[in-house]
């Protein structure tokens, strides 16, 4: 038991010597600024990884919808991680680039004036409620 168990430790434990060499570099990362992890908190709190992801996958269909694959360093910040692969609404990796701010606020006002076919619900709370 001693040796199996010592195996899978092992299993467990190695990879983590050679991640410097398998993460990939990004100099542009940096700790979320307080706004941001604000936005997170809201995020995590009104259940919106239910609906959407935040990791882009490789694949081709993905790449061109949304832009860019994730990276595994794009979440280094990120605790608990919600990459998630639940797409009843569009991946948000990259939505901040693609609307302008007012288009964001638009829609968690009345996801329905921009995007008529939404199935998203209604954020209107979020205009009235002052962070904490």
């Amino acid at each position: 038991i001693i040796a199996v168990a010592s195996s899978g430790g092992l299993v467990e434990i190695a990879p983590l010597f050679t991640i410097g060499s398998t993460v990939e570099a990004a100099p542009e990362m940096r700790v979320y600024t307080p706004l941001e992890v604000a936005g997170r908190n809201i995020y995590m709190r009104e259940g919106c990884y239910a609906c959407h992801s935040q990791m882009i996958r490789s694949l081709r269909d993905e790449v061109e919808r949304y832009g860019p694959y994730s990276l595994a360093v794009e979440s280094k910040y990120d605790h608990p991680m919600l990459w998630g692969s639940k797409r009843t609404g569009p991946d948000l990796a990259r939505i901040g680039e693609k609307y302008s701010d007012a288009w964001q606020v638009a829609h968690l006002n009345n996801p329905r004036d921009v995007v008529p076919q939404s199935i998203m619900p209604a954020y209107r709370w979020l205009l009235r409620t002052p962070l904490k």
